[in-house]
């Protein structure tokens, strides 16, 4: 009986040894697994992280790579387009109001971009159909193929019959290219042109005139806001003389636009309405060639403008002694008017002043050839 007790005992001891050994063993991994998880990355602890340093300075650790950075960054802002409006030249004449019809003149060297000549050219004003110069530049660089077409209709003829507006002579049903209309707007002043061009490029002519206001803004000009594509009087439709000459300056530098608006002569493709196409003449060298006086320049082309409310405008280039020069007047009563205020501009500002420096050069180159002569004359005495 005591033996048996014995190692009763004795089994009942090992297996608490046991059991405290295993309580042991899951006491002391709980306690591994906090100290590990208390010093993990990414959990939040009372202790700074700290950096071994060679002279064993203790710093903030540099967390540099995975902090975001909290710096504001400065908005990156576009590139302002560049103005082509008309600086003043240190040599600017103010044109005596006398010597001219019209109310308003500018005269631009257009190599330099500044002004050289001129009276209120920065007024505002109603630009009429110098209008149509914009909406040349702005169709000419929206419309990729001008061999396209458009076909016209009662919708958009009507309008402009009811308005007695200028037209080339597209008809209803009539399918016309984009070259002729550009053509036509230019050379006849046609606002059946104008209208076709703003369809095609926007869908509608209200659109189309914002798109005009976009370009003038990017263009820098400051008193100019388009109502439509043709001119058309409206009290809100308004530019000065200064502003027409940067579009006409614009105008120049494409090429498409400069070719047109030199143009004198051009027929429209044949079509069902116009089986031999219709053959259109440029308003501006009709009037040059009918009321222009000067032989000692040729305008190298432009466009007219007139409405009751406007008065006569044109706005014109010319080409002379290797450089460029774009004159605009407005207010004039008559279409001779312009021209001759157009003439008298180029001819006293620029053909003029070249042709006195011209002279001075000759003289001075007189005056060194008889001074060679001279010394020449001297040696040979002298030997």
């Amino acid at each position: 009986m005591t033996m048996r007790k014995i190692t009763k005992n004795e089994k009942g001891g090992a297996g608490v040894i046991a059991l405290m050994l295993v309580i042991l063993i899951l006491a002391v991994g709980t306690a591994v697994l906090v100290v590990v998880d208390n010093g993990s990355i990414g959990k939040s602890t009372s202790m700074e992280a700290v950096k071994i340093t060679t002279d064993d300075t203790s710093k903030p650790a540099d967390d540099s790579s995975s902090a975001p950075d909290e710096t504001p960054t400065e908005p990156i802002e576009e590139p302002e387009p560049e103005s082509l409006l008309p600086t003043l030249s240190e040599n600017y004449k103010e044109v005596n109001a006398k010597k001219i019809a019209s109310k308003y003149c500018v005269l631009v060297d257009a190599d330099t971009n500044e002004i050289i000549a001129g009276t209120g050219y920065d007024k505002k004003m109603y630009p009429a159909s110098l209008t149509k110069l914009m909406t040349l530049l702005v169709a000419a660089e929206n419309i990729d193929d001008i061999k396209s077409t458009f076909k016209f209709t009662d919708k958009v003829i009507d309008p402009l019959i009811e308005a007695d507006a200028s037209r080339v002579g597209f008809e209803p049903g009539e399918k016309v290219q984009i070259k002729d209309m550009l053509y036509g707007a230019i050379l006849c002043s046609g606002a059946d042109a104008t209208s076709g061009l703003a369809i095609t490029v926007s869908g509608s002519e209200k659109d189309f005139a914002t798109l005009m206001n976009r370009r003038a803004e990017e263009l820098g000009l400051e008193s100019t806001h388009f109502m439509n594509a043709s001119g058309l009087h409206d009290k809100n439709h308004i530019s000065s003389c200064l502003d027409m000459a940067a579009i006409m300056k614009a105008v120049l530098e494409n090429k498409t636009c400069k070719k047109i608006i030199s143009t004198e002569k051009y027929t429209t493709g044949k079509t069902k309405q116009h089986p031999e196409g219709m053959e259109i003449y440029s308003f501006v060298f009709k009037n040059i060639y009918e009321w222009g006086q000067d032989p000692d320049f040729a305008i190298g082309g432009g466009k007219t403008g007139y409405t009751d409310e406007a008065g006569t405008l044109l706005a014109s280039y010319l080409e002379y002694d290797g450089k460029t020069y774009i004159a605009v007047t407005a207010k004039a009563l008559t279409q001779a008017e312009a021209v001759l205020d157009t003439e008298y501009l180029y001819h006293t500002y620029v053909v003029k002043p070249a042709k006195k420096a011209a002279d001075s050069d000759e003289k001075a180159d007189d005056t060194n050839t008889e001074e060679t002569k001279d010394e020449d004359k001297e040696d040979k005495e002298a030997a």
